[in-house]
């Protein structure tokens, strides 16, 4: 191109430019849509669960949906979820304090529970590092509260309760969420800048400190109680637990039967007899070191009570502390010779030594 056509051409490139800057046409810009970071998806999920009463299972799907939301969320809806995510728990939890711990695991370990043992909800980001026990916390597909506590408790959960018997499990999860909780309800309303501007913020707070301390006053008599050392150690001879009625044989020598204590009188023989109801057998929880003779005073009063014999209830030495049964009797069975202050355990182990499983050993 000659440089008289060069020129010619940038002139031309000049006036169409001048001509579309001074023109009556306006050339549309379209801007790029914004994202909201699934903001309003959020908003979407919580009013689902508010119109579905504020159940569990409503809590469940909007923690479900929580998480598929997350990935694309920036720090402040993060934030936003979090708060709303813990301070929403409140309903189902407070909802259910009536009732007994087996039937709030029931109800709420696959609900409300997984969510509160959680990590807090963040965003993305290159150098957040994510907590790796935090998947384990998620309950499997088809599993039942009970063997998702057995599994939490020996696993992720491990350090607050493997060394309890399955029995108390519930209890022991229930206080570490709920004192999760309060922590990170905590923390959510202490970095939300506009929430000291409503009362009910920190009334939530206040809600979930409540929780805490409840069930902290509580826990520390539940780890006493579910301490595996409190039951003897099964061996060979030990068989599966027979699930037959049950009462506890204390330290003091009384009877512990559906919370109730009952000393070496007709009554206690009443209540043996209530308690084997049509059958010839009962269950007995006895420490391992009880004596021998502190043990065949109960026998003896089983057995005029019209129990032919008695399981000891022991468990396995190892996680997860399944129950087993050894079978007892006063005036009939295997003699083990042993002295009547040596220790039921002692007896346990003889007969480990020396018969098998089904083996009904005479205290005396």
């Amino acid at each position: 191109m000659s440089l008289v056509s060069r020129i010619s051409y940038a002139s031309a490139v000049l006036a169409l430019v001048a001509t579309v800057a001074c023109g009556k046409e306006t050339i549309g810009v379209t801007k790029a849509a914004t994202s909201d970071y699934n903001h309003a998806a959020l908003n979407a999920a919580v009013d689902k669960f508010v119109a579905a009463g504020r159940t569990p299972l409503a809590y469940a799907e909007l923690s479900a949906n929580v998480a598929t939301l997350r990935p694309g969320m920036d720090r402040s809806v993060a934030e936003e979820t979090e708060l709303k995510l813990v301070v929403l728990a409140l309903g189902p939890i407070q909802h259910t304090q009536a009732k007994s711990v087996a039937e709030r695991a029931e109800t709420l370990g696959l609900t409300v529970w997984p969510t509160l043992l959680a990590p807090r909800v963040e965003a993305d980001a290159l150098l957040v590092t994510r907590d790796p026990k935090a998947p384990q916390l998620v309950p499997a597909p088809a599993e039942i509260p009970a063997a998702y506590i057995e599994r939490l408790c020996g696993g992720p959960v491990s350090g607050e309760c493997k060394h309890a018997v399955p029995e108390d499990q519930a209890a022991i999860i229930e206080s570490v969420a709920l004192h999760r909780a309060m922590e990170r309800v905590r923390n959510a309303v202490g970095e939300c800048l506009m929430c000291s501007a409503d009362a009910g913020w920190h009334q939530a707070v206040l809600s979930w400190e409540e929780l805490d301390r409840g069930a902290e006053g509580s826990i520390g008599e539940v780890a006493r109680r579910a301490d595996p050392d409190n039951w003897p150690v099964a061996g060979a001879a030990a068989e599966e637990d027979p699930a037959l009625p049950e009462a506890e044989l204390s330290l003091r020598g009384e009877i512990l039967v559906g919370g109730h204590s009952y000393g070496p009188n007709q009554e206690r023989l009443d209540v043996l007899r209530e308690l084997r109801g049509t059958g010839s057998v009962i269950a007995l929880h006895v420490h391992p070191e009880t004596s021998l003779a502190e043990t065949r005073a109960i026998l003896i009063d089983a057995r005029k009570a019209g129990c032919l014999r008695v399981a000891i209830i022991a468990r396995e030495p190892v996680y997860p502390w399944h129950r087993k049964a050894y079978w007892v009797a006063d005036g009939s069975g295997l003699r083990a010779n042993l002295r009547p202050t040596d220790s039921l355990q002692l007896l346990l182990h003889a007969i480990d030594e020396v018969a098998g499983p089904g083996t009904v050993a005479r205290v005396d």
